[in-house]
């Protein structure tokens, strides 16, 4: 029989876009139904909860078709009809095909939900690890024993080190097992390859003894045992039913009206203009009054007061003080909530607190490893911390999980324009413009402006000529002008003076307006 049952919740649904997926297995698309079969139904509801992770084809094949006879083309044909349902095209593309890995679905998702329920614990025991240097090895352990501890709230409780670390026999094994009961246990060897080292995981099911996965993972030489244990929790997540670390795409919201508000606000949010930002104030602090227990909201309105502050459309110090306020609101509401420490760590960057922001995005990095939200803070903080070609990594990772993210691509522009010159940056302008960013007015007008610099002046006026005047303001304001006095010299300078003596929030913190 099929894995997968989904109990019918009348009043749990799936928004997206002008989708609504109910748990009853109706698909409304703007109030009307649209036909969707059990299959696809099914992979579909699998793709939502998973939250914008990555779902394995072994996964939907197991928990859609169950124990059948069944083959991947199968499944291809299902994500083919699914994509047919829901009007797949090149502006709108809902699942992603990641070769090798599986599916993933790319759009916002918000589901207007009940409370949660708490999530089942599963116990899980970490035994020693064999090696040669035994005082490596209760070093590892510890470290090990002491990160994964790290994901209680998501339902996995580890035991203590002083139960398991003189666990090595068989023997000693089988009494810790007999006597605890542990849902789980993890046991590893460490091989020596050459400087670097081979590490053999075991994550064994205690009920039968059953082996539910093997796997030889290469550890390089100074490697953090963080990482090692990143890699061991990804496991646990695919081997034990239940678990989930992050939540990060799916956003829980009490009502339909709500929901609709919030998804038009995140739209405007997207859009990265100085008037969608405006837009998207309005609407996300109207989603904040109708749903103040949603985490979402606080989480993308903080971010909307950063976005406005950086393009120079809101006073700087309000600003933080009022994306600190709804980060700080999102995390009453979930402590682990790593959006809202991300942002928080953004923050604290901003303000020089480096050492407290390195560690809440080492927190937010562990709670979602794969979320193109952290992506992009962390890589906005890198650039301000000026470690430049960690930022474009950074960034990079985002807008690989993320193409449309127009901010991401914007703080690409900029960090490629202090890294690699003006003429790199030209070359990704020019690439953005034909992607996504072909109408923004940030991306045009740091296009005229590198090109007003390059001597390009005639270019530079035409794309000035794109750029509606109700965006000209802040930012975008300070970019033209700059380009004008290139083009005109000291006949700009008044201008200039008259805009400078008008404008009061344009902020010259090099940390925000790095070119300002």
């Amino acid at each position: 029989m099929p894995h997968f049952n989904p109990v019918p919740v009348s009043n749990k649904k799936f928004v997206f876009d002008d989708f609504i997926l109910n748990m009853d297995g109706s698909l409304l698309r703007s109030e009307k139904k649209v036909n969707i079969p059990p299959k696809e139904y099914a992979v579909l509801v699998i793709l939502l909860e998973a939250a914008g992770e990555i779902v394995s084809k072994n996964t939907l094949l197991d928990q859609v078709w169950g124990d059948a006879e069944v083959n991947e083309e199968s499944l291809t044909r299902c994500i083919y009809a699914l994509r047919r349902i829901l009007s797949e095209d090149k502006e709108h593309r809902y699942i992603e095909t990641l070769y090798g890995q599986g599916y993933r679905f790319n759009r916002p998702v918000v589901v207007v939900s009940p409370p949660a329920p708490q999530p089942t614990t599963h116990t899980l025991a970490i035994l020693p690890f064999q090696m040669q240097d035994q005082v490596q090895s209760e070093s590892l352990h510890y470290s090990i024993v002491k990160g994964l501890s790290q994901y209680a709230p998501f339902g996995l409780s580890v035991l203590p080190v002083t139960i398991t670390k003189n666990c090595r026999s068989v023997k000693d094994i089988l009494e810790l097992m007999d006597q605890l009961r542990p849902d789980y246990y993890i046991s590893g060897q460490m091989i020596p390859d050459g400087n670097d080292n081979i590490v053999q995981i075991e994550i064994v099911r205690v009920k039968g003894y059953h082996l539910l996965h093997q796997e030889s993972i290469k550890l390089i030489e100074h490697q953090p045992a963080s990482l090692l244990q990143n890699k061991i929790a990804n496991l646990l997540l695919r081997c034990i039913p239940g678990l989930r670390w992050d939540t990060k795409q799916i956003s829980e919201l009490n009502s339909i009206d709500s929901t609709m508000v919030y998804l038009r606000g995140k739209h405007e949010l997207n859009q990265y203009t100085p008037y969608s930002l405006q837009q998207a104030l309005k609407l996300l602090t109207q989603c904040v009054n109708m749903s103040p227990n949603s985490i979402a909201p606080y989480c993308a309105l903080a971010e909307c007061y950063l976005s406005m502050a950086q393009m120079g459309i809101f006073d700087k110090q309000n600003a933080m003080i009022k994306a600190k306020e709804h980060a700080i609101k999102a995390t009453e509401l979930d402590h682990n909530n790593p959006q809202a420490l991300g942002l928080l760590g953004l923050i604290n960057t901003i303000h020089s607190e480096y050492i407290v922001g390195s560690l809440l995005f080492k927190q937010a990095n562990l709670l979602s490893p794969i979320s193109a939200d952290i992506k992009y803070y962390y890589g906005w903080n890198l650039f301000m911390a000026g470690q430049l070609e960690e930022a474009l990594q950074t960034i990079n990772e985002c807008l690989k999980l993320d193409p449309t993210r127009a901010a991401a691509g914007i703080t690409k522009l900029w960090i490629t324009y202090y890294h690699t010159g003006i003429d790199d940056a030209i070359r990704l302008g020019d690439e953005l413009r034909s992607q996504h960013l072909q109408d923004n007015p940030i991306l045009l007008s740091m296009q005229v402006m590198f090109l007003s610099l390059k001597g390009k002046h005639e270019l530079a006026r035409k794309l000035t000529k794109e750029i509606s005047t109700q965006e000209i303001t802040g930012l975008i304001a300070v970019n033209l002008l700059y380009a004008e006095y290139c083009q005109n010299s000291e006949r700009a300078l008044p201008t200039i003076r008259e805009f400078l003596e008008s404008e009061q929030r344009i902020d010259n913190n090099p940390g925000l307006l790095p070119l300002v």
